[in-house]
């Protein structure tokens, strides 16, 4: 009883956080609220003890309650999955009519019917069409209804209500300019969209974002929320005046229905072209035609189909969208042809002349045994499986497009560096910063390794930084020699509750929670760096996960039941997380590094005799000309140096503006001297002496010709 209290006492909290921090729908952050929520209604030692999440009991259920107040439409949750809540005004307005615990028993109440009729509405539709028991279809569902409603049968805005958009005019106007927009190969989707749109009215505009929304609904798996948002936001920012992405929409373009293939993914412009050719022959039928379109789903194949049946897997995703109960989530002719194959027997085991309403006669089958919706790609896919593939007919198979955005399973390719800035940035050269990228897109994981000072650390973060795109985590982690698996993937931890009783919790870390963060967004790069690499006991902390990063498409075994995906016992990397190490090669050789770990990294050294580092304090003296020789000094000093991992890295002395002697002094007693101090230790050389700056500055101008910057 006190538990519940205080769950209630606590999700009113968090509204009247949100309230009063972000009245006009901003997001909060979950952790940022809780903290607040803490201090207003602290745990009992109960609710202190961690559990099976990691998490004390207290939060978990705060959680769980949070769901009930995204029931009752007071509460929003970040669709981007960024851990992040916002109010409404409903939920407003509910703090003022619900005093005290009434509003979570309110929440709570309205939960229980809409549950109770969703329950009843899909149990009365089992055996009547197909329905979809996934929560994120339904988003989708819901915000293809509004397209089709608005936009189909009114004519008007999805995304600006009363505005007439979707009109014949429109329709065939922006066709025209689609065809006839030049498109510059080599640019993406989104970077030549301003130009075809350039001569576009502000209505054709609204048009194309709402178009683009409407293909992107059901793409699941391969495209996150970010890219899609991030698409249709593209079409919107061509607009003098832009307008916002309504909500019901951004919540759906966090799920999806289907995995599209290549063509509706990289060939955007020709599935474009598909939907505005479908549109103009909409535009063509008379009142009742259209609206006999809306009502009749065999209505709606025929004008979709048309005359030309060409990239079935777009006009697949037409039918349903529109008629979602009578085509279903399948859109790959291969598998519409071996799902019917395999389960014809539910209906007889003779097919009929439409293999449509034959697909739909077998999911109401399916369903209706079962008692509840039924995915053919779960459980059922085994069995559908068997039936050999067919052959794609020619037209599903798409010329390449002249201009199309190919969505790499890296989440990157090589061009989306632009290495000559991030050589400007760097001071390195472009063709070897460019190797490294097209190696970390091949391999998947780069190992930067050198001496200390050589910028190693620099230019991962400067690469990671420029790999980011909307959506995209970049972690940052260092191993040292008692790291272990369980730190960096997963393991039980000690954990002690408010009354220091001491226990064990199944803790993720941080490998496991990118490769979350990598599946909620599969199109963007997120990148794990990983410095000091070689520090800890490499075999000990990856373990079974070695096997993964060179075979990014099989799942293996985990040591740790629950720590695979889902809770489960087994484990697949994203292709999109990226590792970028560092390795100090005055710690440990690359020679010492076992052959698994050499296998699987691209190994580039950064090392002040060699480029690109080579030089790099003559480059950098171009752009920040100094007074004192620091080029040639430091030339001086390596020179010096006779074990080549003890030679020092050229970072110490890359500072903007010119040196002052007291600051190379600084740099030189502060920095150096204590860096050869430790490597000489035992040698019998006197630090101070053979490297100290008088020193060396001593020999520079005793040669007959100072070197020159350069």
């Amino acid at each position: 009883m006190e538990k519940e209290l205080k769950t209630s006492e606590r999700a009113r909290c968090a509204l009247e956080i949100l309230a009063e921090t972000a009245s006009d729908g901003r997001y909060v952050s979950i952790e940022d609220i809780w903290g607040q929520c803490l201090l207003r209604v602290p745990l009992t030692p109960y609710e202190s003890e961690i559990n099976t999440r990691g998490l004390p009991r207290g939060s978990t259920n705060w959680r769980f309650a949070s769901s009930d107040l995204v029931a009752a439409g007071w509460l929003r949750k970040n669709p981007a999955l960024t851990g992040e809540w916002a109010i409404t005004q409903s939920g407003i307005a509910a703090l003022d009519t619900h005093p005290g615990n009434d509003l979570y028993r309110e929440a709570r109440r309205l939960w229980t019917l809409e549950r109770d009729r969703r329950v009843n509405e899909v149990e009365q539709a089992l055996p009547e069409r197909w329905v979809s028991g996934n929560s994120k279809q339904r988003a989708l569902l819901s915000a293809a209804e509004v397209i089709v409603e608005e936009g189909l049968r009114k004519g008007l805005s999805a995304f600006s209500p009363g505005r007439e958009v979707w009109t014949a005019q429109n329709i065939r106007g922006l066709s025209a300019l689609w065809a006839a927009a030049e498109k510059i190969e080599g640019r993406g989707f989104t970077a030549n969209l301003e130009l075809q749109l350039a001569d576009a009215t502000e209505d054709q505009k609204l048009l194309m974002a709402e178009i683009l929304a409407f293909q992107l609904l059901p793409i699941a798996n391969v495209m996150g929320h970010a890219k899609k948002r991030e698409r249709v936001e593209s079409a919107l920012n061509t607009m003098r005046h832009p307008v916002e992405i309504p909500q019901v929409f951004d919540r759906a373009f966090a799920g999806g229905a289907f995995n599209p293939g290549q063509g509706m993914q990289s060939h955007v412009n020709r599935a474009i072209t598909v939907i505005l050719d479908v549109l103009v022959s909409w535009t063509e039928l008379n009142d009742d035609e259209q609206q006999r379109a809306l009502d009749d789903p065999h209505a709606w194949r025929d004008l979709v189909l048309g005359k030309n049946d060409g990239f079935p897997t777009q006009r697949y995703a037409l039918l349903y969208l529109v008629h979602p109960g009578f085509f279903g989530p399948i859109v790959s002719t291969d598998h519409r042809t071996r799902i019917r194959e395999a389960f014809v027997g539910e209906i007889g085991g003779e097919f009929s002349d439409d293999p449509d309403a034959d697909l739909q006669a077998i999911i109401i089958a399916l369903q209706i045994k079962a008692g509840k919706p039924v995915d053919l790609y779960g459980d059922l896919e085994a069995r559908w499986k068997t039936v050999p593939p067919v052959m794609p007919p020619e037209e599903e198979i798409q010329p390449p497009d002249t201009a199309h955005e190919t969505l790499d399973p890296r989440g990157f390719v090589p061009t989306d560096v632009d290495v000559v800035e991030l050589a400007a940035a760097t001071h390195l050269d472009g063709a070897w910063l460019a190797k490294v990228t097209k190696a970390l897109h091949r391999r998947g994981q780069v190992i930067l390794y050198g001496p200390p000072g050589t910028g190693k650390t620099y230019v991962a973060r400067a690469l990671a930084d420029r790999l980011g795109k909307p959506g995209s985590v970049v972690k940052r982690i260092q191993f040292h020699p008692s790291y272990t698996y369980e730190d960096f993937f997963a393991g039980y931890r000690p954990v002690t509750d408010a009354v220091g009783q001491l226990s064990f919790s199944l803790t993720r870390g941080p490998l496991r929670e990118i490769a979350d963060e990598a599946r909620k967004n599969p199109d963007v790069p997120h990148v794990l760096m990983i410095d000091e690499i070689n520090r800890a006991n490499l075999s000990k902390v990856f373990g079974e996960l070695y096997y993964l990063l060179e075979y990014r498409d099989d799942a293996i075994d985990v040591l740790y039941a629950g720590s695979g995906d889902d809770g489960g016992k087994s484990f697949m990397l994203p292709a999109n997380v990226l590792i970028i190490g560092t390795m100090n090669t005055a710690d440990r050789s690359i020679a010492l590094l076992d052959s698994a770990m050499r296998r699987r990294f691209s190994f580039f050294e950064l090392h002040p005799d060699v480029e690109p580092v080579k030089g790099i304090l003559g480059r950098w003296a171009k752009h920040h000309p100094q007074t004192l020789p620091v080029a040639a000094l430091f030339d001086q000093l390596n020179a010096s140096i006779r074990d080549r991992e003890d030679r020092i890295g050229p970072s110490h002395l890359l500072r903007s503006g010119d040196l002052s002697a007291d600051d190379l002094r600084a740099v030189w007693e502060e920095s150096i001297l204590p860096l050869l101090e430790e490597r000489h230790i035992g040698t019998g050389v006197d630090v101070h002496v053979k490297y100290g700056l008088d020193a060396l500055l001593g020999a520079l101008s005793a040669q007959p010709e100072a070197a020159p910057e350069t």
